[in-house]
């Protein structure tokens, strides 16, 4: 990005690309950590990326809360050239002759004009490229905008279909595969209700759902042995358990937002990729045979058919296949270790914190360390004094001139020029400071009557109780007084070796300080105090206006507390109707029991209704084939009754209804109930309510409110304002005649 470019462009894309900046030296980093770390567990990889995809998206928000320093990474922003250094040496300002003097004032007058004119001259130029800037940072906004948007279209759509995929499948009815799931799920720690679903419109298991988590199945699942359940499950249950789901949202809209971003792209596949490894990890820690594992993948990947585009976890993607079979055959496989993950995280991290605090400008911008800056502009006061030919009657300037004339050098004077009507805090060494006027830099600006009007401060500045005087100056302070209309008129004002010094200019031309420039100073003093004064009486007015709202934020503080008390009554009663469920969930494997016993039973009726259909036929025909053909069929249909009742006999649904009874007397749901009832009970909450409102009550908030209304009143800022505005119209039509006339 070019100087220009940068000139040109607002502040907006200057935080875009700084920020654009962080991300990247974050993704390096995480990069850099992840292949020194390839030979170690997939899990301390998985947290490794989640952490830095959390971090990616926080970073705006880092940067706003925590600490902030500037780097200089970015191009110069362009227009004016930084001041070269002239040589010479701060130690030639000893030899500076007394007569000399205000031959070097004219020295740093004409060598400041310089500098606007260099500013001026460049001006045509830069304004063409101020606009190419422009136009370019309004087509990269858009460029961005249109792939950001079409990458959230794209995240939508594919929640969209998942979300339809839910809707259309049918819910697992087989107890097999639901005890076994229940199972699984106790084993793996994890509460709340996962639903197993079936679908003929998916090829592989897969896993999807933030707040109801879901289990999609294939439709040849039902034929799967309990050994690839087993598998299938504890795998889609790992990716529940650690809410992987959620990772992968975070990862694309992490993609959405930076989707230009090459390294953003291969961050989100190494991740991936660490996930689905890490998964496999703890399958195979949990007693999951390698070989059996990976000849499921394999199995299940040639029957992998096109994939939708919906928003859950698939078990299996062609692309990480070959990755995930080498991980799972390996005869060492590395153990977790907490240390290591510990210190990765730990590192990104604070790498991540200090990524955001970092904030990268141009290199003109970047602050300049005292001392070094003390030293240039030593070297500059001494080669604009030093004599062509110093003769052998040289005398050392007196120590007060050669005083003045460094801090004359070492001070920038002059008026930020913003156009608008404020008092401003300046930037002071890198940072913001709210300061007064005897300590710091303060700024008054005002558009009036087609004149831009400025006064800033800076150190210590001792004015007159009624602003009309600069009673005094300290060694490191200056005033500076400015207009601007057609022409430029400016004051300086500082303290000299005898007492305080005036420098007047018109156009960055050294004028006498003379009765016509004491008038000019006399009317901008009397008329930027008038406006500071009225900024004042803003200022009282938006403090009592801000203590009306902190009332009101402490009651609704306040009654925020009350709705805290209630909503942890809701919880508790939450955790009753959690305990019924599970409870009626355990009747439902009952009724599940049941009606799978019911439905081996009606097949058996089927085939006796079969059968006598076929004796009814066998009779009514007199064809030999024929009834070849249905003697056949009669004896296969008596085989399946046979199959069918020894299932129902060896099902023992009254054995495994009696098991699930007893799980529910053990679970003892009612008196779970009551205790959670006892603690609503004991938590009072209608006791707590009713303390919190008469503490309301007490607070008084009207009153308050009318008090405070009294005080603003009482202040009647609009008719004080108003009659100080009304008391400076002469003068600033003073000012105005005054300004005109200055040649």
């Amino acid at each position: 990005m070019s100087g220009a470019f940068l000139a040109a462009a607002p502040d907006a894309a200057l935080d875009a690309v700084a920020l654009t900046a962080q991300v990247t030296l974050l993704l390096l980093l995480t990069l850099a950590l992840a292949w020194s770390g390839r030979r170690g567990a997939s899990r301390t990889l998985h947290l490794l990326w989640t952490a830095t995809f959390a971090l990616v998206l926080a970073l705006p928000a880092l940067g706003l809360l925590g600490p902030s320093w500037e780097v200089p990474l970015l191009p110069a922003r362009g227009g004016e050239p930084a001041p070269a250094s002239i040589p010479g040496s701060v130690e030639a300002a000893g030899r500076i002759p007394a007569l000399e003097i205000d031959r070097t004032r004219e020295a740093l007058v004409l060598a400041e004009r310089a500098r606007l004119a260099a500013r001026v001259g460049g001006a045509g130029s830069a304004s063409a490229n101020a606009a190419t800037g422009r136009s370019a940072v309004r087509i990269a906004w858009i460029v961005w905008m249109m792939g950001c948007g079409l990458s959230l279209v794209s995240l939508a759509i594919a929640a969209l279909r998942l979300r339809k995929l839910v809707r259309t499948a049918r819910p697992v009815c087989d107890p097999e595969w639901v005890d076994q799931a229940e199972a699984l799920r106790s084993q793996l720690g994890l509460r709340g209700e996962i639903r197993l679903l079936v679908s003929g419109a998916v090829t592989t298991p897969m896993t999807g759902g933030l707040r109801r988590p879901v289990i999609l199945l294939p439709a040849a699942a039902v034929k799967w042995s309990p050994e690839r359940r087993a598998v299938v499950l504890t795998h889609e249950l790992i990716h529940v358990r650690r809410r992987d789901v959620l990772r992968q949202l975070m990862r694309r809209i992490v993609l959405a937002l930076y989707w230009f971003h090459p390294l953003g792209w291969l961050a989100a596949r190494r991740a991936e990729v660490a996930s689905e490894k890490a998964c496999d990890e703890e399958v195979l820690a949990l007693g999951a045979r390698p070989s059996d594992y990976a000849r499921l993948l394999l199995r299940l990947a040639s029957a992998h058919g096109r994939r939708p585009n919906v928003l859950a976890l698939p078990l299996v993607k062609t692309s990480q296949l070959e990755t995930r079979i080498v991980a799972i055959l390996k005869r060492r496989r590395p153990r977790p270790s907490v240390t290591r993950t510990a210190v990765t995280l730990t590192i990104v991290s604070s790498a991540g914190v200090s990524v955001a605090a970092a904030h990268p400008v141009p290199f003109d911008e970047a602050p300049v360390p005292p001392q070094e800056a003390r030293l240039a502009r030593g070297d500059a006061v001494s080669a604009a004094v030093q004599p062509e030919r110093p003769g052998p009657m040289s005398m050392p300037a007196r120590p007060e001139a050669r005083e003045s004339l460094d801090r004359l050098a070492r001070q920038e004077i002059q008026c930020p020029w913003a156009g608008s009507d404020s008092i401003r805090t300046m930037r002071v060494s890198g940072g913001l400071r709210v300061t007064g006027w005897n300590h710091g830099d303060r700024t008054i600006e005002r558009s009036v009557a087609g004149m831009y009007l400025c006064m800033r401060a800076h150190g210590s500045v001792v004015m007159s109780d009624d602003g009309a005087e600069v009673r005094a100056v300290g060694a490191d302070g200056w005033l500076v007084l400015e207009s601007r209309e057609d022409r430029t008129q400016r004051l300086v004002i500082t303290e000299g070796p005898g007492g305080i010094e005036y420098e007047w200019s018109v156009d960055d031309v050294r004028r006498t300080f003379d009765a016509e420039a004491r008038q000019w100073h006399d009317l901008m003093l009397r008329i930027m105090n008038g406006y500071q004064e009225v900024m004042e009486i803003r200022g009282e007015e938006s403090t009592l206006r801000g203590r009306i709202s902190a009332h009101r934020g402490h009651v609704s503080s306040l009654r925020g507390r009350i709705s805290a008390h209630r909503g942890q009554v809701s919880s508790l009663r939450g955790r009753i109707s959690a305990h019924r469920g599970h409870v009626s969930s355990l009747r439902g494997r009952i009724s599940a029991h049941r009606g799978h016993f019911s439905s081996l039973r009606g097949q058996i009726s089927a085939y006796r209704g079969r059968i006598s259909s076929l004796n009814a036929a066998k009779r009514l025909t007199a064809r030999a084939e024929t009834r070849a053909a249905l003697e056949d069929e009669l004896r296969e249909l008596e085989s399946r009754i046979r199959q069918t009742e020894a299932e129902v006999a060896a099902y023992d649904l009254d054995g495994k209804a009696q098991e699930v009874e007893q799980q529910i007397a053990a679970y003892d749901a009612e008196d779970k109930a009551r205790e959670v009832e006892q603690q609503i009970e004991d938590y009072d909450v209608s006791g707590k309510v009713a303390a919190i409102e008469a503490e309301i009550e007490a607070y008084d908030l009207e009153g308050k409110g009318r008090e405070i209304e009294r005080l603003i009143e009482e202040v009647d800022a609009d008719r004080r304002i108003e009659e100080i505005e009304g008391s400076l119209e002469d003068e600033i039509a003073a000012l105005r005649r005054l300004v005109g006339s200055t040649g």
